[in-house]
């Protein structure tokens, strides 16, 4: 069966908070104008003169794109033809957008139709638009200092955005394209038509294939995610407390804190990804460290989930870290991390 991850079109209809719970956020894109009511999506800046999609929509105007990302980087771009609120996901069947001479039966199992990627961007255009990005690309050419589109028309507009709807003849021109940051960046994408019982199309979906069964997390995040799930509201608030408190040295309301008993020294700060003696020592906070050290039996290991080296200690950190520490820190780790003599170990030694 040709590539199809119906979970990943799928999160397109999720609310804000399902959407949080898998590490995806939806960002508004603007419209783009479609007068022909033929489809482009490729890379503008590879290949602006592609083919449209076989498809032909009834309807004409202007529709809203957006994208659903994690971290900034997109997973899906949609062509919203239908109010997404007046949908739903039950009805709709997905259907690969197709070029004149694809079609599905010649493809094997996860292949796929896509447009390529070499320049990091994708885009829904009409094929107006392409026209319009020739006319301003030939236009802009007779000028001796011009390079390239990119740097000398679309840099400019984009600047450290992610998207641009962008008129090619200038704002308030007729053609335009909705531009965006292709996932990871260049590959071959597919795109989806979403479908309504009768068979009109309600959105046009490109998968850039950076998740799995619609869930952007990886596995880290996930073991995170858990672990912030175990946590009670209380220990929860006294974590981040801690380690509010060791970033700023505050010694008082650290051993407040450890006192109270819900919050421990060795036990990640959600929001921080980190201990409190981890931050003790990144800040130089030693007088912190000292009161998170206290009743400690020995120097603990850093938990093993947070550490890129299982092998790495704190002293291991601290002495790694770049900016110098303030004197006597390693000195109060090494003390801490040295074995407790056994009672009665010194006499029996010496008798």
């Amino acid at each position: 069966m040709a590539y199809l991850d119906i979970d990943n079109l799928r999160t397109i209809f999720l609310d804000d908070e399902a959407l949080r719970a898998v590490h995806l956020q939806r960002q508004p894109c603007g419209t783009v104008n479609l007068a022909s009511g033929r489809i482009v999506a490729c890379d503008p800046l590879v290949q602006p003169e592609r083919q449209p999609f076989v498809r032909e929509l009834q309807a004409r105007g202007a529709f809203p794109v957006e994208v659903l990302h994690d971290k900034g980087e997109h997973a899906l771009a949609v062509l919203w033809l239908r109010d997404r609120g007046s949908l739903r996901v039950a009805d709709l069947s997905w259907q690969m957008a197709l070029m004149e001479g694809e079609a599905l039966d010649a493809l094997g199992d996860d292949e796929f139709y896509g447009y390529p990627v070499d320049a990091g961007l994708g885009c829904f255009m009409d094929p107006d638009a392409a026209t319009a990005m020739a006319e301003r690309d030939k236009r802009e050419a007779d000028d001796p200092d011009y390079s390239n589109y990119y740097d000398d028309v679309l840099a400019g507009e984009m600047g450290d955005a992610d998207v641009i709807d962008h008129y090619p003849l200038g704002p308030g021109s007729a053609s335009n394209m909705v531009i965006f940051r292709s996932g990871w960046g260049d590959g071959s994408y597919p795109s989806f038509w979403a479908l309504d019982a009768s068979g009109e199309p309600v959105a046009l979906v490109t998968d850039f294939m950076t998740m799995t069964g619609g869930d952007a997390r990886d596995e880290d995040d996930k073991r995170s995610d858990a672990y912030k799930a175990s946590l009670s509201p209380e220990k929860h608030a006294a974590l981040e407390a801690l380690g509010a408190a060791a970033v700023e040295g505050d010694a008082a309301a650290i051993k407040t804190l450890l006192d109270a008993g819900l919050a421990k020294p060795n036990e990640i700060i959600p929001s921080f990804g980190e201990t409190a003696i981890t931050s003790a020592i990144r800040m130089n906070q030693i007088d912190a460290l000292r009161v998170l050290l206290t009743g400690v039996q020995g120097l603990p290991m850093p938990p093993q989930f947070y550490r890129m080296d299982k092998e790495e200690s704190y002293i291991d950190y601290a002495r790694m870290l770049k900016k110098p520490r303030v004197e006597g820190l390693i000195d109060l780790l090494e003390k801490a991390a040295a074995p407790v003599p056994k009672p009665g170990f010194l006499k029996r030694l010496f008798s």
